[in-house]
């Protein structure tokens, strides 16, 4: 009886934690960063860190441990193969961002949107790509829009695109306030985990085409090259010798 009733405290302390909403508060604006979380709606400045309370002592500073040296390969050894390294295209990038969306989007209105923002500027030195951009990015919002709206429950949005040809940098202020339950933040990974590992893959094939397709030129026909050249230059040499 004692470890049934444990066993169902226990079981009501895991339902209480997973019911619990959290969040995240982070954007870009204005050229600053700031990062804070939302727990039971109570904001928690993460970054910038809040200045330090002056009444707290200050703790004390551990002794820093000593790096080891790095261990360099033996003669004979071979060295460790170099990742192929991820290069997203705007395609792909975009499907990313989809994968995301309709992740989220399974959890429908449980999943609040408390302030969107988007301000975006084109802008670079070359007034071609500076257009193509523009137009890249409004026809990719286009396309997330309706999405958004079907999907997440936003109060407060804010979008505006402008372009502007005699300034040499992009501008862009971003804004975001979710909150979601604990629950539902289980559910959200596994979902954007395994549509996120598919993209990955695909990207990873076709970088390794393009590499099959435009490999690299053997460093053994540029010694071998070398190699004839010294050749027939000693052999001139000891021609013009009497």
């Amino acid at each position: 009886m004692v470890a049934l009733i444990i066993l169902g405290v226990l079981l009501a302390i895991i339902v209480l934690i997973l019911l619990i909403p959290v969040g995240v508060d982070l954007g870009y604006e204005e050229g600053k960063l700031h990062v804070s979380a939302k727990v039971m709606g109570m904001l928690l400045q993460l970054f910038p860190k809040p200045p330090p309370d002056p009444n707290k002592k200050p703790k004390e500073k551990k002794p820093k441990k000593e790096k080891k040296p790095k261990e360099e390969p033996k003669e004979g050894e071979e060295k460790p193969k170099k990742k192929l390294k991820l290069n997203f295209n705007k395609d792909e990038l975009l499907e990313l961002v989809k994968v995301a969306l309709k992740g989220f989007g399974k959890f429908g209105r449980k999943f609040k949107v408390d302030r969107f923002v988007l301000r975006y500027v084109a802008a670079g030195w070359d007034p071609a790509e500076t257009a193509i951009t523009y137009g890249w990015v409004n026809a990719a919002l286009s396309s997330l829009a309706p999405l958004c709206r079907e999907r997440f429950t936003v109060k407060d949005c804010e979008v505006r695109t402008d372009i502007d040809f005699l300034a040499d940098w992009m501008h862009l202020d971003f804004g975001l306030c979710v909150t979601i339950r604990i629950g539902q933040i289980l559910g959200t990974v596994f979902g954007i985990g395994f549509g996120a590992l598919k993209i990955l893959l695909k990207n990873k094939l076709r970088l390794k085409k393009e590499a099959k397709l435009n490999p690299p030129e053997p460093e053994t026909k540029a010694a071998e090259t070398d190699e004839k050249t010294d050749n027939s230059t000693i052999q001139e040499e000891e021609r013009k010798q009497p």
